[in-house]
């Protein structure tokens, strides 16, 4: 396991969420419409990056496109060769239920890629083709509404926290 750079792509991760968190109470001169997409692009880049140092933290180099959520099928097999710490798996599997992974892939989704190269969907970052023209805009936008943002807040702080807690247990070669 690389330590040094699982932690570096934590520390980033980390930061990422804190950034979410501060953009999250619209410091001037945001106004409520620039809210929503960058708290939603923080937080899929914090649960990116999380993912992409536990893969680091089981001895893989991650690609680098948007869609880490390509290797949870891997770490949630427990005899797949990418999940080196066995005993990890039932943290995983309780971390990454059903509704999370649904949910991880939905904010995904969102991200510039995150359906392949379209021009007509909903992203965080670009706007996109409405009927053939371009009129959608991440600003302002109800996809990115306020009760959607603490959920996305909330679920990259515990994939964060957890993923980065597995990374330390496997430091010390123990469980949690």
């Amino acid at each position: 396991m690389n330590t040094g750079e699982a932690k570096a792509w934590f520390n980033q991760a980390e930061s990422d969420l804190r950034a979410a968190t501060a953009l999250r109470d619209r410091p001037p001169p945001m106004t409520s419409e620039d809210v929503g997409c960058h708290v939603a692009a923080m937080c899929a880049q914090a649960i990116e990056k999380s993912i992409k140092a536990y893969v680091i933290v089981n001895g893989a180099t991650p690609s680098l496109g948007h869609r880490p959520d390509k290797y949870l099928p891997q770490l949630l097999t427990k005899n797949d060769p990418l999940l080196r710490y066995k005993d990890h798996y039932r943290h995983l599997s309780k971390l990454f239920d059903l509704h999370t992974r649904r949910t991880v892939a939905a904010l995904l989704d969102l991200t510039p890629g995150g359906k392949g190269s379209l021009t007509d969907v909903t992203n965080t970052e670009y706007p996109w083709k409405v009927n053939g023209a371009w009129k959608g805009t991440p600003v302002g936008s109800s996809h990115f509404g306020d009760g959607q943002l603490d959920v996305w807040l909330k679920l990259a702080k515990r994939v964060s926290d957890m993923l980065h807690k597995l990374l330390i247990a496997a430091q010390r070669g123990a469980d949690l």
